[in-house]
């Protein structure tokens, strides 16, 4: 069950991922890089928090061709915003 977006503090999702990357659980990359993943993550969650994972992650894709991204590195990039849109619909406020 998809929570209510004016619940999600944008702001601590951001720093959980970031602490997870320190950690050494994300790719061995910078965090900046990954950081305008997590972000257009929580954009895409709070403008459609009902949809499928499918659908938000159609609406990824089509974000992501406005940006330059390998190919090699645009699925990793999918599965940390997937990871992210399960945490923002399961986590408990």
């Amino acid at each position: 069950m998809s929570r209510d977006p004016s619940v999600i503090d944008v702001q601590a999702e951001i720093a959980h991922w970031q602490a997870r990357h320190a950690q050494g659980s994300l790719s061995s990359g910078r965090y900046s890089d990954l950081s305008p993943v997590v972000k257009m993550a929580c954009d895409i969650y709070l403008k459609a928090p009902r949809s499928s994972e499918q659908e938000r992650l159609h609406l990824f894709r089509h974000r992501m061709e406005h940006r330059f991204f390998s190919s090699g590195t645009q699925s990793g990039y999918e599965q940390l915003a997937a990871d992210c849109w399960q945490r923002l619909g399961t986590r408990a406020f």
